[in-house]
């Protein structure tokens, strides 16, 4: 068993809307409870007004249904996930955006429900599960404190992602098995409108976005496939001075750059194949031996490489995904070349990789406000920008 307790995400106004939800609820499910106990026949009535029954109880009861519950543990739980998600979501979308979220969930797993059978249903578990859906997209990597029952026990950090994932992965297991006395489809068409409505929002832009919700996230993923085409096919988008934006100009050896000759030993013969590789148009191949030369202690003593092979390599790493060797290689570049004719393109680089690679935002920051510092095409200067912007 997985009980959500809380998360780890700071809010920035009070929480009322999602308080207020649990108090109706539990409100309504106490009168409830004791006019079934003083006169049942009055009991009989209000149900009937009140349930949902598809295709046979009135429009209203679409969203009456979700203010009623079956039990004490019904009501418990789905106060439960709602006093631990709602907040959240209440705090991104605010209060009138809250209650339209919930109120259209609400109303959505009603009929997600009547579009499969037409047997009557009450709960709140469908608009809670709209609102867990539009959490999953707005805080995919907030920390969910739970309480596990399961093996160990004990209260872990479970990311948003995985928690939801499993509650979804679970009613799919019940619905499979039969579903019993559970509404299952009203818990599926909850996550739709709660999802589909979030990714909505963000995609309008009516909801700011964050660095780490799911559009955001799918966006940096789709240019983190498309800087790999670039390199691959070398066909990346140019700017005026003839450079890709964003991306290290592959970069001559200057004259007067004399070859650096080292002793002998393993991690010097690693560094004369990567100078060969390079000099051969295999920047792979040079990649190869470079990490090979690092991984060796006195390879880390060794005069660095030529610039035109650091940045060869760099570029080679980047391009196979191996972001921290390529982080790596381009700091020893600025170590060596601080004041290089590209040091800004590297530093733009570096905070390219730490802000939609390696989510550092910190690196990212710091690399790339001294990018700003340095001379760069209008090109590079705009995508500075804008990643100073994601990472805020």
């Amino acid at each position: 068993m997985f009980l959500p307790l809380g998360t780890d995400r700071d809010k920035r106004r009070p929480v009322a809307v999602t308080y207020a939800l649990i108090a109706i609820n539990v409100a309504a499910f106490a009168v409830m409870m004791v006019i079934e106990e003083s006169n049942p026949d009055l009991s009989t009535r209000l149900e009937g007004g009140l349930v949902l029954r598809p295709g046979v109880s009135g429009w209203w009861t679409y969203l009456t249904y979700a203010f009623l519950h079956g039990g004490y543990s019904h009501i418990i739980f789905n106060s439960l996930f709602l006093w631990v998600f709602g907040p959240d979501v209440e705090d991104r979308l605010g209060r009138v955006g809250f209650v339209v979220l919930y109120v259209a969930g609400a109303v959505g797993a009603g009929v997600a429900h009547g579009l499969f059978t037409s047997a009557p249903v009450v709960g709140a578990s469908g608009a809670i599960a709209a609102v867990t859906g539009a959490f999953l997209v707005f805080f995919p990597y907030v920390k969910v404190r739970t309480l596990v029952f399961f093996i160990l026990i004990g209260v872990f950090p479970i990311t948003a992602w995985w928690f939801i994932a499993f509650a979804i992965a679970r009613d799919l297991f019940g619905l499979a098995a039969g579903g019993g006395n559970v509404a299952y489809m009203a818990h599926f068409g909850g996550y739709l409108i709660g999802a589909g409505g979030a990714l909505l929002l963000l995609w309008l832009k009516l909801v700011p976005r964050e660095p780490y919700d799911l559009l955001t996230i799918g966006k940096q993923a789709a240019r983190r496939r498309a800087f790999k085409a670039a390199f691959a096919s070398g066909s990346a988008k140019t700017s005026p001075g003839g450079h890709r934006a964003g991306i290290p100009k592959a970069i001559e050896r200057k004259p007067h750059e004399p070859e650096v000759r080292t002793p002998d030993g393993p991690a010097a013969l690693a560094r004369l194949r990567a100078q060969k590789r390079v000099a051969e148009g295999d920047p792979a191949g040079a990649a190869e031996a470079y990490l090979e030369m690092r991984g060796i202690p006195e390879g880390q003593k060794l005069p660095p490489l030529g610039r035109r092979q650091l940045y060869e390599i760099a570029n080679s790493l980047f391009q196979s995904g191996d972001y921290a060797n390529a982080v790596d290689a381009y700091q020893q570049f600025l170590a060596a070349h601080s004041k290089d004719v590209e040091a800004g393109r590297v530093l733009l680089t570096l905070g390219l990789i730490n802000a939609r690679f390696l989510n550092d935002p910190t690196a990212a920051k710091r690399a790339l406000l001294d990018a700003k510092k340095k001379q760069l095409t209008d090109a590079d200067a705009q995508l500075v920008d804008e990643l100073l912007g994601e990472i805020g």
